[in-house]
């Protein structure tokens, strides 16, 4: 390996290391983050959530801490779409394809326990933003436990990614350990039904309208009825399917 390209390396190495550590921590009471010096905290009021944010005057990042939200909201056609691991929590990320087309968001399903967290930001920098967001710590965080987020990690949604999908469209309703809108989610729920009887549940319901298992807990629930994935490829069904008969 010859010097220059040592000499490069070096410095990656100690730009990469070095870049946030001028930062300043700021503490939301059940979390803290860091951000660069000249952002500040604001706080807005919320129901039945922790509603707040940061902002440096030009930028902003609004956060939401609390149970009655699900992954990400609205048509998500404009963005693309990445998990990891950020201080032991897996978090899903979401960007616009276009600078100017939409909000960056992160959302984290079990942030303590079953509150879940939202931060979105306006904003053209991606860079720092995913900064930020990577410094999140709650709690019950472990920040020995990190993946490596890059931008070559943002594919098309819905990423072929049970735990991304599982995040966006279900836990606005299902928890794993209660009833919430809709059963919890339990593993002997979810195994007493094959795989081929949830696909058909999450593609084509109709074909269950006399399936004494379905409408039993719909009639249970009052009718209430749980969204259906028709937009989504047969292999992102399969890869939600894997992760709730896994987890």
């Amino acid at each position: 390996m010859n010097l220059r390209l040592i000499t490069i390396i070096a410095v990656l190495t100690v730009s990469c290391k070095t870049k946030t550590s001028n930062w300043q921590t700021l503490y939301f009471g059940d979390f803290k983050l860091k951000a660069p010096t000249d952002w500040r905290k604001f706080k807005e009021q919320g129901i039945d959530a922790y509603i707040g944010g940061l902002t440096n005057g030009k930028d902003s990042l609004w956060f939401y801490f609390g149970s009655y939200v699900s992954g990400f909201q609205g048509d998500n056609k404009n963005y693309l779409f990445a998990q990891d691991t950020i201080n032991g929590k897996i978090a899903a990320i979401k960007i616009p394809k276009k600078d100017s087309d939409g909000s960056i968001e992160m959302f984290i399903n079990n942030a303590d326990g079953d509150t879940k967290f939202v931060l979105a930001a306006s904003g053209t920098n991606k860079e720092l933003i995913l900064d930020i967001f990577k410094s999140v710590v709650f709690q019950t965080s472990d920040t020995t436990n990190n993946g490596v987020l890059t931008f070559a990690k943002f594919k098309e949604y819905p990423l072929g990614s049970g735990t991304t999908i599982y995040q966006a469209t279900c836990t606005a309703c299902h928890s794993k350990n209660k009833n919430l809108t809709g059963p919890a989610l339990t593993s002997e729920l979810l195994n007493s039904r094959t795989t081929n009887w949830l696909y058909t549940f999450f593609k084509d319901r109709q074909h269950l309208q006399t399936d004494s298992s379905y409408l039993t807990r719909k009639k249970e629930f009052e009718d209430m009825e749980c969204i259906q994935l028709t937009d989504y490829s047969k292999e992102d069904v399969n890869q939600l399917i894997a992760y709730l008969k896994e987890r």
